[in-house]
């Protein structure tokens, strides 16, 4: 270090600047973390990254109240009311960016508030939409806009009343016209509404019936365990219609086996008259079975019951004819039948949905599938056929999915995908047990390569629009093809495919593990639909599994150019050129540019460095585990006061003490000081010497009686002039913390009589008395040692040393008792949930700590932990004891003594643990709260992880 005390001011200003202007992320990571977002008043905007019920991506919190919806469109449908929202808001404000839905309200009073009886449903996009909402009654509107954080907008104005199109229920026929009614006249003749039986004329069956109480007749089916025909007539058969097949049966007596099986269904035809009886590989292409559950029997000859199912046309049949009977020969019974016949079910292409079906029936309207349209849903004779026109209802017409998840049934619980499997016949798609956190998942077989891709309806888009797709997959240990992928196929407004924007599974996917496919896709200029695909691949051998399915809409201000984007991975700001500056997801790099006029002033790296124009911190500021004035302190300070003479002179008489220079300073225990005297002294003859000493007064005013610190002798050769210079190198603790006035004197002694020595300073030759902070104060190591052949060998010196320990072992324990090996080396503290109880955690260091501070005097201990999680965003408390477990007992158990610091989540700093630190017995340190309060349950790194758990030792020995 130059001794000029220029040079060093000037080094230790750029030292200090180096400092404050160094990356302060350089480390930084949100890996199992969450970024807190706050506005310019302090409030809490945003959560991204691990969220507090452990999940990952981005919670919005506390958002600003979204722009209230214009007004909304009413019209009057059967049945219903239809409202329709245009995509604005009032004011001509801008959709917001965290828009989550418009709210429709309805309600049959005049004026009311929204609450949760009131909501009717709601329109996903930002960009409008039409909902029909089934009443019989007039009803009265309004929207509300709410964003992602739950924040409604104010209510728009009450609208309406509004009245449903009347019913209208002539052209609902009797199907039957009494209890033994023995013809069904197929009443749904418009042929752009139905696709009917027969489309030309009416159509009916003779059914062979016996009198109600005539046991035998020629149209009695006997048990003979085969089936026969019920009736010779014939109805044309549609190979994409779903027809629903229905009959009135019973027994004249029971088998006293059990319970029967019953068969109702539709033989098929070829159009060349030809009987399909294996078709396609089934025994028939229309069977229905009705099974008596275990302990029913079937009605006898005092009762009918009516059996209904459903069948689907299949290819190359062009008619069929009803048959029935009970297919197991030892069932000694007769069937009487009554009213069989066969009518054609509108089906339905939802736009999330596959193979919805809507049935009318005699004033009833039910839903095949469960959970799309049911009769809580619609009143009874709310629909007639004439009210659905064909294309009436399309896919642009129907969502679903209030989460904005576009894919139906996304992990295969409900079995809406399953019913549609069974009802098209598919042999190489199932749905298997054992999903990826759930019960259930679809599995596609290898070995046909052009039936490998499962697709779901079609769905109106934009051109231009974004989507975000996920989903879980697994392939099986013998599956060894390619192509595993999910994708968006674009079709036009013909309905023919475009292109097709797929994202591949991961290549390290294993063999009966589950992976992840997740990503984003855009629409291309001339698209008008997509249908999501799921994408087995090709291989000879094996299956695929696919659970928990996503598509959605990526929310975005724009297509191209300057924009932002939020998606369910987290967010993403475009600049004007289209680079993305600033990603903000999970699973992916994470980076940050903030930008002024176009130019970028401040960046995060996906690494962490982080670079800014100017820092300021309010609070503390932490760098590599501690504070920044941690840091300062462990550097010189610097003159602390100082006195220059530049014209000012003293002359003493020989042997009489004279003082010269008083310095005040204030100085603190724990720092170490250089006091400094530099002056020029003139004596008058030559001969003798000159003693300077440096006395303190403390303080009071200091004098020739105070005490000495410190001297030095100046020998007299000549009459020119000396330069004298005294210096002094103490700890704090030697001269006392507080306020010190020090003084400089001088004393001229074994000259010639007569001679006078003077001290002076002036321009060009000044005189100086300095006070300098060199560092921390430090310890007195050495000692005496008397050197010599005729003295003994002296003893080993004390010396000071620093050293770190990294951490040996670590692991958590649950319920404070046994090793929880789920975590690793984890070290979780605290209690969430009663599976693991009350959790605590131990580190050990190596051998070397306890060989190393044998018999030394310990100066600090200090201990390092990195938190990457605590239940709090901000933060919580660790309660540190210490142990003396040589290595990971099965058990824990600890000391007693304890302290308590608080820590943020992803945080690492050093913290001073002397207070707990037994040198005689101490291994390692432990993590016990023993509470259940959330406050202390967290998360710390452990050994193998990212910043591990250190102990620095600062020891004499």
């Amino acid at each position: 270090m130059p001794t000029d005390i220029g040079s060093r001011l000037v080094r230790l200003e750029k030292q200090l600047a180096a400092a404050i202007r160094a990356p302060k992320l350089a480390h930084a990571s949100i890996e199992n973390a969450t970024i807190e977002v706050y506005d310019e008043t302090g409030s809490l905007r945003a959560l991204v990254g691990q969220q507090p019920d452990g999940t990952s991506g981005i919670t919005a919190v506390n958002g600003p109240p979204p722009p209230t919806p214009v007004l909304p469109q009413l019209a009057p449908v059967l049945g219903a009311v239809s409202v329709s929202w245009s995509g604005a808001f009032q004011e001509a404000r801008a959709a917001p960016l965290d828009f989550a839905r418009v709210e429709v309200h309805a309600s049959p009073t005049a004026v009311f508030a929204p609450s949760q009886s009131t909501l009717r449903g709601s329109i996903e996009s930002p960009q409008g939409g039409t909902l029909s909402i089934p009443t019989s009654s007039p009803l009265y509107v309004r929207l509300l806009t709410r964003n992602t954080s739950g924040t409604p907008s104010l209510a728009s104005a009450i609208v309406g009343p509004i009245v449903p199109a009347p019913v209208d229920e002539s052209v609902l026929g009797s199907v039957l016209s009494d209890a033994t009614s023995q013809r069904f006249t197929d009443t749904m003749r418009d042929a752009s509404t139905w696709r009917t039986a027969n489309r030309d004329a009416e159509t009916s069956w003779t059914i062979n019936s016996p009198v109600p109480d005539a046991p035998q007749g020629p149209d009695v089916l006997e048990a003979s365990g085969s089936l026969q025909l019920v009736s010779t007539t014939r109805i044309a058969i549609d190979p994409d219609t779903l027809y629903r097949v229905s009959a009135r049966i019973r027994a004249t007596s029971q088998a006293p086996e059990g319970p029967a099986d019953v068969y109702v269904g539709l033989m098929g035809y070829a159009g060349d008259g030809t009987t399909l009886v294996n078709c396609e590989g089934v025994a028939s292409p229309f069977n229905q079975h009705y099974t008596a559950a275990d302990g029913e029997t079937l009605p006898t000859a005092d009762g009918w019951v009516l059996y209904t199912g459903y069948v689907r046309g299949r290819a190359r049949v062009g008619s069929a004819a009803p048959r029935g009977g009970f297919p197991d020969p030892r069932t000694p019974a007769v069937l009487h039948s009554d009213v069989r016949f066969a009518r054609p079910v509108m089906w339905l292409n939802y736009a999330s949905t596959t193979a919805s079906v809507m049935q009318v029936d005699i004033m009833t309207v039910e839903a095949v599938r469960a959970g799309v349209v049911g009769s809580d849903n619609l009143s009874a004779g709310a629909v007639t056929t004439p009210a659905i026109a064909a294309g009436a209802v399309t896919v642009d017409k129907l969502r679903v999915g209030a989460t904005g998840n576009l894919c139906p049934d996304p992990s295969f619980e409900t079995g809406h995908v399953e019913r549609t499997i069974t009802q098209l016949g598919i042999a190489w798609a199932s749905i298997d047990g054992g999903g990826n956190q759930s019960t259930r998942a679809l599995r596609i077989e290898a070995g046909r390569a052009n039936l490998r891709v499962w697709s779901y309806d079609p769905f109106p888009i934009n051109p231009g629009e974004q989507f975000w797709l996920a989903t879980d997959v697994k392939r099986s240990p013998d599956w060894t093809g390619t192509g595993i992928s999910m994708a968006l196929a674009w079709q036009g407004s013909d309905g023919k495919t475009i292109s097709r924007s797929s994202l591949p599974s991961p290549e390290a996917l294993k063999g009966g593990e589950w992976g992840r496919i997740s990503g984003s896709v855009r629409a291309p200029a001339n698209a008008a639909q997509a249908t999501l695909q799921l994408d087995a691949g090709t291989a000879p051998a094996g299956a695929v599994w696919f659970d928990n399915v996503e598509c959605r809409a990526v929310l975005s201000s724009a297509t191209t150019g300057e924009r932002a984007e939020l998606s369910p991975d987290g967010v993403r700001l475009f600049d004007q050129d289209g680079e993305q500056v600033v990603s903000l997801v999970t699973g992916e790099p994470n980076y940050l540019t903030l930008s002024s006029q176009g130019r970028s002033v401040a960046s995060i790296s996906e690494e962490g460095r982080a670079g800014f124009q100017s820092v300021a911190v309010a609070e503390d500021l932490t760098w590599r585990g501690d504070s920044l004035s941690t840091h300062l302190d462990r550097l010189p300070r610097g003159i602390q006061a100082i006195n220059t003479q530049l014209a000012a002179e003293v002359t003493s008489a020989m042997g009489v003490e004279m003082g010269w220079v008083e310095l005040a300073c204030t100085i603190q225990a724990s720092r170490m000081y250089r006091i400094v005297v530099d002056t020029y002294l003139d004596p008058s003859l030559d001969g003798g010497e000159v003693v300077l000493f440096l006395r303190d007064g403390g303080t009071g005013e200091p004098t020739l009686q105070s005490r000495q610190l410190q001297s030095h002798i100046t020998p007299i050769k000549g009459t020119g002039w000396h330069r004298a210079q005294l210096e002094l190198t103490c700890p704090g603790t030697y001269l006392g913390a507080g306020t010190h006035r020090l003084l400089s004197t001088f004393l001229s002694r074994w000259g010639p009589t007569g001679q006078t020595v003077r001290l002076f300073g002036s321009d060009g030759y000044p005189s100086v008395m300095y006070v300098e902070d060199i560092g921390p104060a430090l310890p007195s190591t050495g000692g005496l040692n008397p050197a010599g052949a005729s003295q003994p060998l002296p003893k080993p010196l004390p010396t000071r040393y620093t050293k770190t320990y990294a951490a040996a072992w670590s692991g958590s324990y649950a319920n404070r008792g046994s090793y929880n090996s789920y975590y690793g080396s984890q070290l979780v503290q605290g209690y969430y949930s009663s599976t693991n109880g009350t959790q605590a955690a131990l580190v050990g260091f190596p051998a070397a700590l306890a060989n190393d501070l044998a018999g030394a005097k310990i100066e600090s201990v200090q201990l390092y932990l990195y938190f990457e999680h605590w239940y709090a965003t901000s933060g919580g408390r660790a309660v540190i004891k210490a142990h003396g477990h040589s290595s990971r007992p099965t058990s824990f158990s600890s000391d007693g003594a304890s302290m308590s610091v608080s820590w943020g989540r992803n945080e690492g700093k050093w913290i001073d643990i002397s207070s707990i630190f037994d040198e005689t017995r101490w291994r390692g340190i432990a993590l016990d709260p023993a509470s259940t309060s959330s406050t202390y349950y967290g998360r710390a790194r452990g050994v193998g992880q990212p910043n591990p758990p250190q102990l620095k030792v600062i020891y004499t020995k």
